[in-house]
């Protein structure tokens, strides 16, 4: 980017933080903690789980909903060097991601998983037993053939992108961005929609068993980590700076 680009976006940037910081973060802590009561559940059950997404979900989507003008704005700012530049980019990006996540056989693929999720669970858990493990491998067993779906999606909704900054001078570019943001399952392989609510069910159906088989001092781990959390949310939070009139 130019540097009038990037002091332009660097103001902007200011403007989000303080919106998340005095918005955003207050909900967080709330939803964390709505989280930290299902997982204490005895017995705890998918079902808990996926009942946990639609709390999540507008979080995220008020961000994207947020930061959507902004990124509009800065792509209209683009010129064609660097449209091309981006294209380039995630043409290499996505080579590099198919040569790590999808180019490997499956047994590969199948370990490699399990390693990234029990590397997550290790900071809440700690140390994971030898039954955690044997779930978590039966899970990223049965997951075989999503990282090409997933890395396929990723390709489709970046094609669409960038097809529509082929048109950022026209007058409902900032809607389209926003609808490719907040729509985005409108943009989605129709192959990568229906994994994604198999592998909801999935996630969520080992999630549990893992949890369950915990131990009390993991368990014990888990809480001192929500409660860490927390203060950290609770520093971020700010004051929301007055609008000048």
């Amino acid at each position: 980017m130019t540097s009038t680009q990037k002091n332009w976006l660097s103001t902007r940037i200011d403007e989000h933080l303080d919106w998340h910081c005095s918005i955003e973060i207050p909900d967080y802590r709330s939803l964390l903690a709505n989280l930290q009561t299902t997982l204490a559940l005895d017995d705890l059950q998918a079902s808990s789980l996926i009942d946990q997404i639609p709390q999540f979900e507008p979080a995220v989507d008020r961000v994207l909903l947020e930061i959507a003008p902004t990124m509009a704005e800065l792509f209209q700012q683009l010129d064609d060097s660097q449209v091309a530049a981006l294209e380039a980019n995630l043409a290499e990006q996505h080579q590099e991601m198919h040569d790590k996540f999808v180019a490997p056989d499956s047994k590969t693929q199948a370990e490699e998983r399990s390693e990234r999720l029990e590397k997550r669970l290790r900071r809440w858990l700690g140390r994971l037993n030898e039954s955690q493990r044997q779930r978590i491998a039966s899970w990223s067993v049965d997951m075989e053939g999503q990282n090409r779906i997933w890395l396929d999606n990723r390709q489709h909704w970046q094609q669409q992108l960038l097809a529509t900054l082929r048109s950022r001078s026209d007058p409902g570019f900032t809607t389209q961005i926003t609808d490719l943001l907040i729509e985005r399952e409108r943009y989605w392989t129709t192959e990568f929609k229906e994994q994604t609510e198999i592998n909801s069910r999935r996630g969520a159906a080992m999630l549990a068993d893992v949890i369950n088989l915990a131990s009390d001092k993991q368990l014990t781990r888990m809480r001192e980590q929500f409660a860490t959390l927390d203060q950290d949310l609770q520093q971020m939070q700010c004051e929301r700076t007055s609008t000048p009139a």
